[in-house]
């Protein structure tokens, strides 16, 4: 794979550079946010200044290796970058294209990254990091097959062949606990870490995933911040994960071990998962 470097701009000399970006999010929406101390209009597209932003570890590749950047802002309701938004991964995917701009002279625009959002991290101080990667991060096919001791297929997946509507538990959220745990009603008889790695979906269609299943105490534990997404009496659909390996807690769990899709018999991370 071969990255261009750096589009110059044609003149030698760029007076007062800037970059601008422009960022599509996976519902469509287009923000253009600019890293400078005021607006830029470019052809009637307005660059918005945004608090905190840091465009930075720009890195163009020609040996294979993936090109990548970083975005550093602030996230707030309402905001440019909305928390909500983030929460409900609006911003999973967006695709990203940054420009060098010469503000003595707008006509001056070259083309210097282009790729696409992989990483996201936010915290509660209201920063959100964005790690952009290269265009071949949204490729559609397998480049290379990898041997693996683990199951290299998704859950559900038709591959995997189980039917997730068979294993679907539906319920409602009885507390809020804290901004990862919450409690759901019914007494779901489901043992403990049966939903583990698995999948909540609310009911206006936002998924997280599930990190534990307390049984005796009915109680979810998300990966990320799940408070501001459930309130109490929202009805939520819980779906099992699944560890990957042949064992109780992977395959043998929904019926599918001629479906695994991996090398169980490899040395390493296969007899560190293996069931005795």
């Amino acid at each position: 794979m071969k990255d261009f470097a750096p589009l110059a701009i044609t003149e030698a000399v760029v007076g007062f550079p800037a970059r601008v970006c422009v960022i599509t999010r996976r519902d469509g929406t287009i923000i253009r946010i600019a890293e400078s101390d005021e607006p830029i209009d470019i052809d009637g597209d307005v660059f918005s200044v945004v608090p905190g932003l840091q465009i930075s570890a720009v890195k163009h590749t020609a040996n294979g290796e993936m090109p990548s950047c970083q975005i550093v802002a602030i996230h707030q309701l309402g905001g440019l970058f909305d928390t909500q938004d983030l929460d409900i991964g609006l911003f999973d995917a967006a695709t990203v294209q940054i420009y060098i701009v010469d503000r003595s002279n707008l006509s001056r625009k070259g083309l210097h990254f282009t790729g696409a959002f992989a990483n996201i991290t936010y915290s509660r101080d209201n920063t959100v990091s964005f790690d952009v990667k290269g265009p071949a991060v949204n490729a559609k096919i397998l480049m290379m097959q990898k041997r693996s001791p683990m199951c290299r297929t998704d859950l559900f997946s038709v591959l995997c062949g189980a039917d997730k509507n068979a294993y679907d538990v539906s319920t409602t959220v009885a507390s809020i606990v804290n901004q990862f745990k919450f409690t759901v009603t019914g007494s779901l008889p489901q043992p403990d870490g049966y939903f583990n790695q698995g999948v909540g979906v609310t009911s206006n269609g936002v998924a997280f995933e599930i990190g534990n299943w307390a049984q005796d105490t009915q109680t979810i534990t998300a990966y990320s911040p799940c408070d501001r997404l459930l309130a109490v009496g929202v009805s939520v659909t819980l779906y099992p994960g699944c560890d990957k390996t042949l064992g109780v807690n992977g395959c043998a769990k929904f019926g599918r071990q001629l479906s695994f899709q991996g090398e169980p018999h490899f040395l390493g991370t296969a007899a560190a998962a293996q069931q005795v």
